[in-house]
């Protein structure tokens, strides 16, 4: 790891803010001035929460006093990120953030298409849970769903096995599809942000790398990403939709 500083983004000190509200703690409550078990002087607890630059570790703790991912929270050095992560960074850029779209969790004790879901979507799941994804589409047109796992691979579910009607109606649409040959997912790897990218078109996207219906979900390369960043880039009638979630142990 790094021992270089790091200072908090936009989007991170706006996490931070709310964290503070959602426990009734101030900045100084986190500091040595407020409190005996003080994190830091309260200059650095200012610092860091204006997006200034403190030092690594302690920036790690602080976030971690707060609950939060500071990975969620700091906004890394561009040479910090490899190829396919600024290629991704580059999509979400072109998307908007939605609450229409997201996790609900399956029962474990049962995985059919029976199971009764939760009514909200989940923005924290444990490893070794099980889910679907449910996306709710304002319009009719062709659904490309990628998602980026807490390792920083890029995989394709929808077209897939597991998706292989990606033509739909504008309402909602649940991943596994009915026809597919699992009813949920696991949740696996190691805790970390996760976040799923939908991409709606009006035609099927002209792209060589696109899944079949009965294909695996396919791991996207920096080439695939960057032939769908032109597309997203020079099509005007594309809608592109994002959401993120946190993977705990």
């Amino acid at each position: 790891m790094s021992n270089r500083s790091l200072g908090a983004s936009p989007q991170g000190q706006e996490k931070l803010r709310t964290a503070l509200e959602r426990r009734n703690l101030t900045q100084k409550s986190l500091s040595y001035e407020g409190s005996a078990d003080g994190i830091a002087a309260w200059s650095t607890i200012n610092r860091f929460f204006n997006g200034k630059l403190i030092q690594r570790q302690l920036f790690i703790k602080i976030c971690d006093e707060l609950n939060l991912d500071w990975q969620d929270i700091a906004q890394f050095p561009e040479e910090e990120l490899t190829p396919l992560d600024k290629l991704w960074l580059q999509l979400i850029k072109l998307g908007s953030p939605t609450e229409d779209m997201g996790l609900v969790l399956a029962k474990e004790q049962t995985l059919g298409w029976g199971t009764k879901l939760t009514s909200r979507y989940e923005k924290s799941v444990s490893v070794g849970a099980y889910i679907q994804v449910e996306v709710n589409l304002n319009i009719q047109g062709y659904l490309l769903l990628l998602l980026k796992d807490t390792s920083g691979e890029v995989c394709c579910f929808c077209p897939s096995c597991f998706a292989p009607e990606n033509k739909l109606e504008a309402g909602k649409t649940i991943l596994p599809q009915a026809d597919s040959p699992i009813t949920s997912f696991p949740i696996e790897g190691t805790p970390g942000k996760e976040q799923i990218l939908a991409i709606i078109t009006p035609r099927i996207p002209n792209l060589e790398w696109l899944p079949k219906p009965s294909d695996e979900p396919l791991t996207l390369t920096e080439d695939y990403l960057n032939t769908l960043l032109d597309y997203a880039k020079n099509s005007k009638e594309t809608q592109i939709l994002y959401t993120e979630y946190q993977v705990v142990k």
